[in-house]
């Protein structure tokens, strides 16, 4: 008996110290929220987040109804510091909490403030180093408790630097393409760095691979440029590449019937969507400006006929490597929407339809007689091709939209034998994908040059969206 009296006795001791415990504890955390609330009334945002932090850590999975709390006083931190990310991940978990504990009034007051905070946008960018030159994204994103999270291109532009030659000179000015960049998205259009990305496209990454150490010096030269020895530069996949593509261009309910093919100037990659995380993806180093390479390696003292003919000779052993791997693809055989992507199918919209040149962001269909007749033009009337007839555009902007375009394909991209090439590689993927299975309807976008890249940051953030907000 008086072994089960001290035992008694013993039990409601540790269970007295661990409600005196816990009890200390919230009533920690409850002066810890106390302050935090109070530093940000006084704008001492660092202090605030560090006070209702600690707050979070002890009651966390101990007592859901202050955890609720300290993320709601998280959540009015951040929307006082306009950080609209942070400040709807954090309400949402107050909201999910609340939910569970069947506070409706809390949840639904919540759910009104986070309304109030869709109007207000928060800008990523992105920077691709390609291996025809180096573009920015700008990314607007938005949240609201229906829609979550939306996305807006809010600008883009491109340098052309001809990364992929790997020389000194070009190493030099794409540093410099990256650094002046940089500024445009930091400084003139106010993106936070910790919001910016710089990726390689698996295009250049091609060219690095062949040649050791130039992507080290490439890195580090980027890393001179921008006086920042830490800047992560990362590398995407062709695989990645093709899908980050593919999400930003084709809109959701027609994922499932349509492919993706993007001819770069390093490589041709591309694919389709299974779901939002599957993709099948194919790719061929043969881009505009690698396939150009290899035969003028081939043919080094050919004149533009002879270039021609080692176009003509090249093209077979590629043809007959994409027919193989194109054929394996189930999707690419039988599904009808078809989108091009790259330099030179923007080449042959502007240079075929220069009235198309205010259609940006929207998809115009383009024809195999369209590619038939563009690499035909580019063989054979090179300066007619080159030199449309403006004077059928009445729009007056339509018509200076379309000018700069070819002024910017003849003097900064492409010349006659890079337009061969790439025409070339058009109409063989073309000409593959309508060899069989489902009859295809072609589709470019102008704008989808930076497709891929505003992809990729869409991941991004979706991505730390959903884990931040589980944690």
């Amino acid at each position: 008996m008086r072994k089960l009296l001290l035992t008694l006795l013993l039990g409601m001791f540790v269970w007295a110290s661990g409600f005196a415990q816990a009890t200390a504890d919230f009533n920690t955390a409850l002066k810890y929220i106390k302050a935090g609330n109070t530093l940000r009334e006084v704008k001492q945002y660092d202090q605030a987040e560090e006070y209702l932090n600690k707050a979070l850590n002890v009651v966390r999975n101990k007592d859901k109804y202050w955890e609720a709390a300290a993320y709601e006083n998280l959540g009015f931190l951040y929307r006082d510091q306009e950080n609209i990310l942070e400040a709807s991940r954090n309400f949402s978990k107050a909201i999910d909490i609340y939910r569970s504990l069947k506070m409706a009034m809390s949840e639904k007051a919540l759910m009104q403030l986070m309304a109030g905070l869709k109007d207000t946008e928060e800008l990523f960018a992105g920077i691709d180093i390609g291996s025809k030159g180096v573009k920015l994204s700008i990314i607007g994103v938005s949240v609201s408790p229906k829609k979550g999270l939306t996305y807006n291109l809010r600008k883009s532009m491109s340098i052309n630097t001809e990364p992929s030659a790997l020389s000194a000179a070009s190493i030099k000015e794409t540093a410099a393409a990256v650094r002046d960049l940089i500024d445009t998205a930091t400084v003139k259009n106010s993106v936070v760095s910790d919001r910016l990305f710089v990726v390689m496209s698996s295009g250049l990454k091609q060219a690095t691979d062949k040649a050791p150490g130039k992507e080290a010096e490439l890195v580090a030269a980027i890393r001179d440029a921008v006086k920042n020895p830490s800047l992560k530069v990362d590398v995407v996949s062709f695989e990645d590449e093709a899908k980050y593509g593919a999400l930003a261009m084709i809109v959701p309910e027609l994922h499932l019937s349509s492919s993706i093919m993007d001819i770069g100037g390093g490589n041709v990659k591309g694919g389709y969507l299974l779901n939002r995380s599957k993709f099948e993806a194919v790719n061929f180093p043969y881009g505009t400006k690698a396939f150009g390479k290899i035969v003028k390696t081939k043919y080094p003292d050919a004149d533009i006929k002879g270039y021609i003919a080692g176009v003509d000779n090249e093209i077979v052993a590629v043809r007959e490597e994409m027919a193989i791997e194109m054929n394996r693809r189930v999707g690419l055989k039988n599904r009808k929407n078809v989108y091009l992507l790259g330099g030179i199918a923007f080449v042959m919209n502007t240079l075929l339809h220069p009235e198309r040149a205010a259609i940006i962001g929207r998809p115009v269909e383009v024809s195999l007689d369209d590619v038939k007749k563009f690499r035909q033009m580019s063989v054979s009337n090179y300066e007619e091709l080159i030199n449309p007839d403006f004077g059928k555009i009445a729009d007056p902007i339509v018509k200076q939209i379309a000018e700069e375009d070819v002024k910017l394909i003849t003097t900064k991209l492409y010349n006659n034998q890079d337009i061969i090439a790439g025409a070339t590689i058009l109409e063989t993927v073309m000409k593959e994908y309508a060899r069989d299975g489902v009859q295809k309807r072609f589709y470019f976008i102008k704008g989808g040059d930076v497709a891929w890249i505003s992809g990729y940051i869409f991941k991004i953030i979706s991505d730390d969206y959903a884990v931040k907000k589980e944690l």
